[in-house]
Parts: C-alpha cells; structure tokens; sequence
C-alpha cells in the first residue's frame, strides 16, 4: 500500500479485526494504519478505531456483549437495526457507513469523527478538571472545619479570602491547603514514632519495678498496648499518606519496629535489648522526618517537626531517669545531657513566629508539666519513679495539645 503522504503527524487509523478494502486508498490520503486482532485501550491519544464488519456475522460477533473497546470509532458495517445501534454507540461508536463506501467519503467522514472525539473529549477533561477542583475544595473546607471549629460557610470564605489575598485561583488554595495537612500530619505521625520508641521502654522499665503496686502495674500496661497500637496505627496512616513515596525510609521504621516489637514480646523482658531496638526505631523515624522537614522547607509546616521533638525529648529523658532507678549500674550520662536538650529544644520553639489563640494556653500547660517533671527527676529515690513518671504524662499530654494546636493553626495551613 502506498504510504508516501503518511508523516509522523499524521493520524492513526487502528483497524479491526482487519483493513478494510479501502485501506491502500486511506493510507494514500495521510492515514496511518495498524491492525489490532484484539479490541484494543487507547494506545495514542490521537488514536481513531475502524472497526470493519463485512456481513451481519460479523458484525454480531463485534457487537457481543463481552467484547468492548476504548477507542472512538468509525463502523463499516451493514445496515444497522435500532438495538445494534445502541449497542454500538455505547461501545464508542461515533459513525456508521456501509461497509462498500467511497474512500473519499470515508476519508471526510474520518476525519470529521476524529474532531468529533477530540471535541468530546476536552469537553470530558473540561469538567473532570472542574470536578477535581470542587473534590479538592470541599476537602480543603472539611479540614478547615475540623481544624477550627467553624461552619462550612466560614471555611469557603476563608479560602477565598486567601485566594484573593494572595491573587491566587481558588483550587491552587484549596489543593496546597490539602497537601499541607497531609505534610502535617505525616510529620506528626513520624515524629509520634520517635516519641513512642522511648515511651515503650521507659513503659517496660515502669512494669518492672518492684514497688509497683497491681492497679498501677496493670495502668502501665494499659499505656503499654495503647502505645504499640499507635505505632502500628502510624505505620499505616504513613503509608496512605505518602502513597509509595518515601518507600525506603518507610520501610525502615517498619524494620526496627518489627525488632522493638519481639524485644518487648519476649517472655524475659530486657531493657538493654529493648532500648537498642528503640534507639533503632528512633533513628530510622529521625531519617523520616528529616526527609518530610525538607519539603515543608521555610514554611510554617517545618515547625511541626520541632514541636514533635520536644514529645521524643521529653520521653526520652523520663526513660533515662527510670532505667537509673530499675537498672543498677545504669549510665546517667544521659539524664543530664536529657535535660539540657529539652531546654534548649523548647526554648527554640518558645522564639518561633508562632501564633493563634490556643497556643498560648497550651505553652502555658507544657510550662507547668515540665516543672512537675522536674521535680520528680530530683527527689529521693523512694518516690522518683511515680512521680518521673506522672511528670513525663503530664508533659507529653501538655506536648500533644500543644501540636494539636500547631496543626490548627491558621498560621500553619495557609501557609
């Protein structure tokens, strides 16, 4: 057949089951075609089907209702009856000729349908891009509301208050709204994970004091099995969030989680073990949340990462100062070196641009819980377990609030 019109621009004809007689004169009038013995997805956008059926056989078996194509198409085919009709337009039929017509005509009437489909669908992606942009704005107004307490006629307005204060279209606000929630939280939960590691050992360290009395061993493990549930409740949200992105530092928090989960399983509890499976833990969310603070970048979102620390640092110290009290010989190298992190780590927080109407109050509650932490940290031996411990409660409640603040704040999800 000739093909010395046929460019790399010109269009695609996909003929099935086979070319039509007037194949040689199409191919001669700028039309590439291919043979597709099977019904096809749209392999080019530009793509064109030609289904030709020569008899009333044939064009039964393409009308079956198993077989199905992707492709706006062209039929040459016998007359059709009104039931063959249907089923062919809701195949992607766009035409019908008689399977005899003239290759100019056919030609026109190609080439008619082929503007006919890129018509439709532009049209099609015309609303699918509106569609989209409502999804994306009515998620933006659900987390505003759940955010800030405020009704869904509030929360549109804000949105488009913002849109016109920073000249932006409302969708471009609603979807960077929507991304820096799913940012926050991620790094809320990586950094959960961080926390949680030394929360479960100092947990274990907890239990196995001797003074314990029943009830308040029996509490210990209630908080225990709360805390591993919330890891692996944040290893799936992380999942979702990320969506396979991150895959590699995902799956490393994933691996030292299954380590810190045997240790603490085990029959004979040992803390040296259980503490170098949580430092695993730890490190590995560390890389995590570095990686998830580089994308919030300068934006008010990155301080959430600083926040959450303060949850890991303020668990981390109660677990030295446990492991001293249970474990003779235990290095306290670490609650000195605890302390004056968690100092300067809040003190950092305390001077970032941060503000909103509940963050002052929830500053004002870690204040407090910090000094009870304090002060259980430096009394006698006698009472320096419970009241480390109810210190470090009280302070990672007054933490949590304080980043359910953050998370809340208009300051942190507009950007």
């Amino acid at each position: 057949m000739p093909d010395t019109l046929a460019t790399p621009s010109s269009p695609l004809l996909i003929c099935h089951p086979a070319p039509p007689p007037q194949a040689a004169d199409l191919e001669a009038r700028g039309w590439r075609l291919c043979t597709a013995t099977a019904l096809p997805p749209a392999v080019d956008p530009a793509g064109l089907g030609l289904l030709w059926c020569p008899d009333r056989t044939a064009l039964a078996q393409l009308l079956h209702p198993d077989r199905a194509w992707q492709l706006p198409s062209l039929l040459l085919a016998p007359a059709l009856e009104a039931a063959e009709r249907d089923a062919a337009l809701a195949r992607g039929v766009l035409q019908w000729l008689p399977a005899e017509v003239d290759a100019a005509l056919l030609d026109g009437v190609l080439r008619w349908t082929a503007a006919l489909a890129a018509q439709q669908q532009a049209r099609d992606s015309a609303a699918q891009a509106k569609l989209d942009e409502r999804k994306w704005t009515e998620r933006a107004k659900g987390l505003l509301m759940q955010a800030r307490g405020i009704d869904e006629a509030a929360a549109f307005a804000l949105l488009r208050n913002t849109a016109m204060q920073t000249q932006s279209k409302l969708p471009e606000v609603a979807r960077g709204v929507v991304h820096t929630s799913e940012l926050a939280e991620a790094l809320e939960r990586a950094g959960a994970q961080r926390m949680l590691s030394q929360r479960l050992v100092k947990l274990q360290a907890l239990r196995q004091w001797p003074r314990l009395a029943p009830p308040e061993r029996r509490e210990a493990q209630a908080l225990l099995d709360a805390s591993t549930e919330r890891v692996t409740g944040n290893l799936a949200r992380l999942a979702e969030l990320l969506r396979d992105d991150l895959a590699d530092e995902l799956s490393a928090v994933a691996a030292a989680w299954a380590q810190l989960e045997a240790a603490l399983s085990g029959r004979q509890p040992d803390l040296a073990r259980s503490d170098r499976a949580a430092q695993r833990l730890l490190d590995s969310s560390e890389t995590l949340v570095a990686r998830l603070s580089e994308r919030a970048g300068q934006r008010p979102v990155g301080l959430l990462a600083q926040v959450t620390r303060l949850r890991l640092l303020s668990q981390r110290l109660a677990k030295e100062g446990l492991l001293a009290q249970v474990q003779p010989g235990h290095d306290t190298s670490g609650l000195a070196a605890g302390l004056d992190e968690f100092i300067k780590a809040y003190d950092a927080v305390r001077a970032a641009p941060l503000a909103g109407p509940a963050l002052q109050p929830a500053f004002a509650e870690v204040d407090e819980a910090w000094l009870v932490l304090l002060r259980g940290l430096r009394v006698e031996q006698g009472d320096a377990v419970q009241r480390m411990h109810q210190g470090s409660e009280r302070l990672l409640q007054a933490l949590e609030a304080l980043t359910r603040a953050l998370q809340g704040s208009l300051q942190l999800i507009l950007g």
